[in-house]
C-alpha cells in the first residue's frame, strides 16, 4: 500500500450532528480549512431526534426562579433566529421555523406562585400571558380551566436545519469506516494523523492543528480510543413518545405542574408522507418513562393526555415510541451541565453541545480554540458523502 499524498487541515471534526455541522460552519466562514468526517448518516444520534425546541432557559423556571440552566441559554433564541434570516457566519435562510413561540400551559392545580412567575417582571420579554380569547385550537375550549402564556423560544425543523448545515460544508464532509478506511494514529492521547485510504489502497495521510470529538454518544469510544479518561461522558436515556394522526392541531407546549420539571413538553412534525406527528418528551420520556416498556410508555402518556386534555380526540391515533440517550460530560451528580461544553487536551477539543440550543456557544468556544492559518485547501479525499439520516416519526 503506497502512500499518495497528505493533506493538512486547521481543524478535522468528527460527528455528523448539529455540533458538528454548526461548528463547521462557523470555522468556515472564519477562514479556515476544515475536515467533517462521520461514521454514520448525518444527524442519526441526537439531532434528529431533538424536538427542535430552542430554549431560552425558561423551561427550567418551572419551579418559579431563574437558574444557570435558564441564563445559560437566555440569548440562544436570538443567535437562532438571526441565522434563520440569513444573518452571520451560518446562514439557515433555506429551514424551517415551525413555530416563533411555545405555550406555557399550567394545571389547574398549579400553585399560585409560579404562575405568577411567568408573568412577572423579572421575564418581561421573554413571557407573556395570553388573553382566553386569543387561545390557540389546541386550547380553545371551556375545558381548560388553567393559564396559557407565551413563551419566545422558537421551534425549529430537525430535519431541514440539518440539511441547510450539511449543505454549507457539503464539500468538507466525509463518510467513513474507522478500522476500515480512516485510522486514527496516536500516540500519548494526541493524534499525530488519520489515515484515510480509497478504494485503490492508496492512503492520504491527514494532519491536522486541532482534532475536534463533536460526536455526541460517539465521544466515548473516541476518548477510548485516545486513551483520554478526563472528561469522561454520562448518558442519559429517553423514551419519548409519538402520536400521528391526521388533523392533529399544532402543539408546541411546555407543561408546568406542580414539580421542578415539566410533566410534557410537546411539538407538532410533519412525516415524509405529509402526516400530522406530535412528538412528545418532557417528565413523561425521563426516568420513570425510560423504565417503561414501550406499552406501558403509550399507555401512560395515553391517559395523562386523557387527563390533561380530555377535550382532544385521539381515537384512532397511531403510537409508537423512540429511545435515545443524550451525551454529555460526567458530572458525578448525574445532572446536564449548564452550558456547552469544551475542553482542550492537548490537540484535542472534546466537546458536547447538551442541548441543541447550544450549538452556536459550542461552536464559539471552538473558534476560540483554533487557529486559521491561511493554508490552501486540500483536494477532495477518496472518501464516500454521508447521508442525511431520519428523525423518529420517519425510522423504518
Amino acid at each position: 500500500m503506497s502512500k499518495s499524498r497528505q493533506a493538512n487541515y486547521d481543524t478535522v471534526i468528527l460527528g455528523g450532528g448539529v455540533a458538528s455541522l454548526w461548528t463547521a460552519n462557523v470555522l468556515k466562514a472564519a477562514g479556515q480549512s476544515v475536515l467533517v468526517l462521520t461514521n454514520a448518516p448525518l444527524g442519526s444520534g441526537q439531532t434528529l431526534a431533538a424536538q427542535g425546541v430552542i430554549h431560552g432557559g425558561l423551561k427550567y423556571a418551572v419551579g418559579g426562579k431563574l437558574t444557570d440552566s435558564s441564563e445559560a441559554l437566555a440569548g440562544m433564541p436570538a443567535r437562532w433566529l438571526a441565522a434563520i434570516r440569513g444573518e452571520g457566519p451560518v446562514d439557515l435562510s433555506g429551514a424551517k421555523l415551525l413555530s416563533d413561540h411555545q405555550l406555557m400551559w399550567s394545571l389547574p392545580n398549579v400553585v399560585s406562585q409560579v404562575v405568577s412567575f411567568f408573568g412577572s417582571k423579572a421575564l418581561r420579554g421573554r413571557s407573556a400571558a395570553i388573553a382566553r380569547e386569543d387561545y390557540p385550537a389546541v386550547f380553545d375550549t371551556p375545558e381548560y380551566k388553567g393559564r396559557l402564556f407565551r413563551i419566545d423560544e422558537p421551534v425549529v425543523d430537525p430535519v431541514s436545519i440539518l440539511r441547510e448545515l450539511a449543505r454549507s460544508v457539503a464539500d468538507e464532509t466525509y463518510l467513513v469506516e474507522w478500522g476500515k478506511n480512516a485510522r486514527l494514529e496516536t500516540s500519548n492521547g494526541q493524534i499525530d494523523s488519520i489515515a484515510i485510504t480509497g478504494d485503490d489502497g492508496k492512503t492520504v495521510e491527514v494532519r491536522t492543528g486541532a482534532l475536534l470529538l463533536a460526536a455526541g454518544a460517539g465521544n466515548g469510544d473516541l476518548l477510548v480510543s485516545l486513551g483520554i479518561t478526563e472528561p469522561a461522558m454520562q448518558r442519559r436515556p429517553l423514551h419519548q413518545v409519538i402520536v400521528r394522526k391526521a388533523g392533529l392541531p399544532d402543539f408546541y407546549s411546555v407543561c408546568v405542574g406542580t414539580g421542578p420539571k415539566p410533566p410534557l413538553v410537546s411539538t407538532t412534525h410533519v412525516d415524509s408522507a405529509g402526516r400530522t406527528v406530535w412528538y412528545l418528551g418532557g417528565d413523561l420520556a425521563e426516568q420513570e418513562g425510560v423504565a417503561r416498556s414501550e406499552a406501558e410508555q403509550i399507555a401512560f402518556t395515553q391517559t395523562l393526555l386523557a387527563k390533561l386534555m380530555p377535550w382532544i380526540n385521539l381515537n384512532g391515533a397511531e403510537w409508537f415510541t423512540w429511545r435515545g440517550d443524550r451525551a454529555e460530560p460526567l458530572t458525578g451528580t448525574g445532572d446536564r451541565p449548564p452550558g456547552a461544553y469544551c475542553r482542550r487536551v492537548g490537540n484535542v477539543l472534546v466537546t458536547w453541545p447538551t442541548k441543541l440550543a447550544l450549538a452556536p456557544d459550542l461552536a464559539e468556544q471552538v473558534l476560540r480554540e483554533t487557529t486559521t492559518s491561511g493554508m490552501e485547501k486540500p483536494g477532495p479525499l477518496p472518501l464516500p458523502r454521508p447521508a442525511l439520516g431520519n428523525p423518529p416519526w420517519d425510522l423504518p
